[in-house]
């Protein structure tokens, strides 16, 4: 979901690129286009306080459920700081509904450039030189706010790991938290052009984790989000630099000592400051153990067999698909020799390397284990903060913001709602159809994806923590998840 507004930007070329004739019923898809856009509009300017939502189930579809009234709203979502959580369903199908217009709004139906990144970079997007000013010095601000969550989520992530220490681990855990010290944060690109940020892995809300650098990048559209949906992600990303992959890598200072199979760029050796710790003697096995059952989140992580398998089963489909086909450039059949070679080395990387790095995407294609533990790092730093805050009401706003981001892309029932809006589109709209069918094929599909259902890992891991219920007012009763301990 996170790439919704940049599937929508890739899909533009469904649409002509030059104006032409307006037909009836492309004026009717205008109007109604318009009329969508000036509803939105409305809606964003009159956003005030909400009060936190109240859901006893304890659970993700509990809180989607409560906000389904304002699917169609900009805005699901404020807290009492003024911190909007974006409609991002609505957002991005409303991107592609603006694209049967051919070009008839050229500029965003809110001008909100924590949601629309290009009006911290394009003039005529901002609204203007003056506007575009402002959305920097906007920016400047909320990156400095960025950077004190930055250190209030390592700071709690590194008192979380502190709370596990026992004399038999202590090693171990010192090693982690000098991980997690050494993360550096790293700018997003905003000074070029839109599409340098998105190639930056900016097309949304998003950040990340680079162990090979071993840095966090927040995107801008994260900054304007309530602090505990950004406390509650950048504890998750600090997660990943001590997550069951990481662990199996040397790191140096410039970051992960990244086997030759991970890695297109040969870099030169440089000293190890802190060492690989094995899964024997890693502190959170149990943890990682518990996210793999069925009373947690139930993490499937692929078999060796399974992989080689899938392997073989590629080449053969392959082969038959080609058959004695001829490469027009090399004059050769495009099942050549170097096929079967680099097929053969997939195999053997998998033969050498799978004891060791079965945790890592890089191997089995998923990365749920890693992204299942982070979340669960997350949860134990958001325990820590909540534990500080004495206001009940305002732990529960915490508890409650921490996962907002997720209920913009994730909600059910937001999303059909959505959808259900968006059908007045189809019928004079072609290309809109396209385009929400290739998203549903995308939704389906049977290839590996790189996080979890995030249903199931908010419900099953952030909500299974007791201190969280007790945030949140709620009884778990209806949750089942286990909370999984060290």
């Amino acid at each position: 979901m996170k790439s919704i507004l940049f599937v929508a930007m890739a899909f533009s070329s469904f649409t002509a690129s030059a104006q032409e004739a307006v037909s009836p019923h492309m004026r009717e898809t205008i109007n109604k286009i318009s009329q969508m856009r000036e509803t939105l509009k409305i809606s964003a300017d009159r956003s005030g306080a909400c009060e936190t939502p109240q859901s006893p189930t304890c659970t993700f579809e509990g809180y989607c459920g409560k906000l389904a009234g304002k699917a169609q709203d900009f805005y699901l979502y404020q807290d009492s700081e003024g911190r909007q959580v974006p409609n991002m369903a609505m957002v991005g199908n409303l991107s592609f509904a603006e694209h049967c217009a051919k070009g008839t709004f050229p500029q965003s139906a809110v001008q909100d450039p924590f949601v629309y990144a290009n009006q911290f970079m394009d003039e005529a997007a901002a609204g203007g030189k003056e506007q575009l000013q402002r959305n920097k010095e906007r920016l400047k601000k909320e990156t400095a706010r960025t950077l004190k969550i930055v250190e209030d989520a390592r700071n709690h992530v590194v008192k979380a790991l502190e709370a596990q220490k026992t004399s038999a681990n202590g090693k171990q855990i010192d090693n982690m938290i000098a991980r997690v010290k050494a993360i550096k944060y790293r700018a997003a690109k905003t000074d070029g052009r839109y599409m340098d940020l998105v190639a930056d892995g900016c097309e949304s809300p998003n950040a990340y984790y680079s162990s090979e650098a071993n840095t966090i990048t927040v995107c801008p559209q994260m900054m304007n989000l309530p602090e505990a949906s950004l406390f509650s992600t950048l504890a998750h990303e600090f997660g990943h630099g001590i997550d069951p992959c990481a662990m199996e890598m040397d790191f140096s200072k410039e970051g992960a000592k990244l086997p030759d199979f991970m890695s297109l760029v040969v870099k030169p050796n440089q000293p190890t400051v802190n060492a690989a710790v094995r899964m024997a003697q890693n502190p959170f096995k149990n943890v990682i153990s518990c996210l793999q059952s069925p009373q947690s989140i139930e993490v499937s992580i692929p078999t060796k067999e399974a992989l080689l398998r899938e392997i073989n089963e590629f080449e053969d489909g392959l082969k038959a698909e080609v058959g004695d086909e001829i490469d027009e450039e090399t004059g050769e059949t495009k099942a050549t020799d170097a096929t079967d070679a680099r097929f053969e080395d997939s195999r053997q990387n998998i033969e050498k390397n799978y004891e060791r790095y079965k945790y890592c995407s890089e191997i089995t294609g998923t990365g749920h284990i890693q992204e299942a533990f982070s979340d669960w790092i997350s949860t134990q730093a958001l325990t820590s903060k909540i534990s500080g805050i004495q206001d009940s009401a305002k732990a529960k706003e915490f508890a409650f913001g921490s996962q907002t981001m997720f209920f913009g892309t994730a909600c059910a029932e937001v999303t059909e709602a959505v959808d259900r809006k968006m059908d007045q589109f189809v019928e004079s709209c072609p290309q809109l159809e396209e385009i929400r069918a290739y998203m549903e094929d995308m939704k389906h599909s049977e290839g590996h994806s790189s996080h979890p259902d995030a249903n199931r890992r908010i419900t099953r891991i952030y909500y299974a923590k007791p201190e969280l219920q007790k945030a949140l007012g709620c009884d778990g009763a209806s949750n089942d998840a286990q909370e999984c301990k060290p």
